[in-house]
């Protein structure tokens, strides 16, 4: 398991109100934020399961940085890209 895996894990398997409202919060050193934040984004983006079994919704993840502390958001939205061009 990559170092922080568990932090996209456990937003993802909260449910959808939680995700959207509490999230996920670590505390680190200001310093780590960039790399924390970059890490994170990347798990999104490599699990093609999670976006292949929420499909019809578009996830969008946000964060939250006050002093020490960064939150992470997971919202949803209907993702309608191609409907209208045909």
């Amino acid at each position: 398991m990559r170092q922080y895996q568990p932090i996209w894990i456990k937003l993802k398997s909260m449910p959808l109100k939680d995700a959207q409202v509490k999230g996920v919060s670590v505390t680190a050193n200001a310093l780590l934020h960039p790399r924390i934040l970059k890490a994170v984004v990347k798990e999104k983006w490599l699990d093609l399961g999670y976006k292949i079994q929420t499909d019809p919704r578009k996830t969008i993840l946000t964060h939250e940085i006050k002093h020490s502390v960064i939150t992470f958001r997971l919202h949803y939205q209907i993702n309608t890209i191609g409907k209208d061009c045909i």
